[in-house]
């Protein structure tokens, strides 16, 4: 690119134009993005899923198993809003989480996941097809003809995932509505979707969930008695229109068609969850090799509160050590999502992160150890310049039932990396090593 700036900013532009013709798209814009892929090296793609897998079947049972399996108690541990708490305390049967995507750091020692997300996660759909156009671009093909390069798709593995999930009483394609607000953000990741279903020959409708009716015990989008509730409406924004909604919920608690994912999927997804992984408090629920993992891949959190706890292997109280330790730690809300109100200590003015202790104290927040963020040069365009920018990347790898599944990343100048807060989104590639 440096070699041929015209060149590079030729292919940045027909990029932008291609999404939009692709309908990768948030919001009906062109997803932001970099002329660059993510690279990540055979042995340590295959370290990042096997470990993000193990990590979200770990979280899966322990989830079932806390609290000797009272969803309720769990709950409460957490702090889950009670109009949330009420449909995770209905148990519909495992699995819990059949789709997730979890936001992971990758550095020397391995990777470390931040947080996971479980509760409708996005971007599936986009992952695949920004790949495809990656492909197609002259640099790109450039570099695989140097460099071995292939990319793991996730699209398919969803599409079974999601059908196998349908009831023994659907048909032979079963039915399968994509559940959300028709106004929301990601609809362009859900028609990418749609497409993938309708070519395995299944009827895949995209619907908004107050417009689904409960008729003679089934759930109806329209003329279509669904089978498979593929659910991107997050369960926060479900009960806030509880009023509009009631079918919808209704379905969902007399069995009338399969969700995925059920709405246990928050006790495994919520942060506070990471704390309860990480608390010595917890510590029977785990084998000895299982807390050497989460040791290992997952931050020291805890729920932000008045107590005392160990942390690099003496006790401390845990608020006066938040308070002191600032630069070594992050605040996050519990429930919140796209990177909303998260306060990196070194970057919070000590005011700031007093008072938001104060505040967040027995409250829905949770600390969390201050990870290392690597960063990597990304192109960028400035004002028709082509420039090189050292960016702060996470990668994203996604789940399916445990199934092969690929990867995107995202990269920002900002420490808190989301599409929603301005970051950038561009596919993860794995090239084999001694490439």
């Amino acid at each position: 690119m440096a070699a041929d700036e015209a060149a590079a900013l030729e292919q940045a532009a027909a990029l932008r134009e291609a999404f939009t013709a692709a309908g990768i798209t948030f919001d009906g814009h062109p997803m932001r993005s970099f002329l660059r892929p993510h690279f990540v090296r055979r042995p340590e793609w295959e370290r990042l899923r096997d470990d993000a897998r193990r990590l979200l079947e770990l979280a899966a049972r322990i989830a079932r198993e806390a609290f000797d399996g009272d969803a309720g108690r769990l709950c409460a541990f957490l702090g889950t809003p009670e109009a949330e708490a009420r449909w995770v305390r209905i148990d519909p049967g495992p699995p819990d989480v059949v789709l997730s995507r979890v936001d992971a750091f990758l550095g020397p020692a391995g990777p470390r996941f931040i947080e996971v997300n479980s509760d409708a996660p996005a971007g599936f759909g986009y992952g695949d097809r920004m790949a495809e156009l990656f492909a197609r671009l002259p640099v790109f093909r450039a570099f695989a003809r140097a460099h071995a390069v292939e990319y793991q798709p996730s699209i398919p593995a969803l599409v079974d995932a999601v059908l196998r999930s349908a009831p023994a009483r659907a048909p032979t394609s079963p039915t399968v509505a994509i559940v959300d607000w028709a106004e929301v953000k990601t609809r362009a990741d859900q028609q990418i979707l749609q497409e993938a279903f309708a070519a395995r020959g299944a009827r895949c409708v995209l619907v908004d969930p107050r417009a689904m009716e409960l008729r003679g015990g089934r759930l109806m989008a329209g003329s279509d008695p669904v089978d498979v509730v593929y659910r991107r409406a997050v369960l926060s924004e479900v009960v806030e229109r509880e009023d509009e909604v009631r079918d919808f919920l209704r379905a969902y608690a007399e069995g009338a068609a399969v969700f995925v994912n059920s709405f246990r999927c928050r006790l495994s997804e919520d942060k506070a969850f990471l704390g309860l992984l990480t608390d010595e408090v917890f510590a029977s629920l785990l084998t000895p090799d299982d807390r050497a993992f989460v040791a290992r891949t997952v931050p020291w959190t805890r729920k932000l509160e008045e107590r005392k706890t160990t942390r690099d292997g003496r006790e401390v109280d845990l608020l006066s050590y938040v308070r002191e330790n600032r630069a070594r730690l992050v605040l996050k809300p519990t429930h919140a999502y796209g990177g909303r109100d998260v306060l990196v200590g070194d970057e919070t003015a000590p005011a700031i992160w007093d008072e938001a202790v104060q505040a967040g104290s027995g409250r829905a927040w949770v600390v969390q150890e201050r990870v290392t963020i690597p960063e990597e040069p990304f192109p960028t365009v400035e004002r028709g310049k082509l420039r090189f920018e050292d960016l702060k990347l996470n990668v994203n790898p996604f789940y399916v039932a445990g199934g092969e599944a690929g990867a995107v990343a995202r990269a920002s100048r900002q420490s808190v990396i989301n599409v929603s807060a301005g970051g950038g989104s561009v596919p993860t590639f794995v090239v084999d090593s001694g490439a």
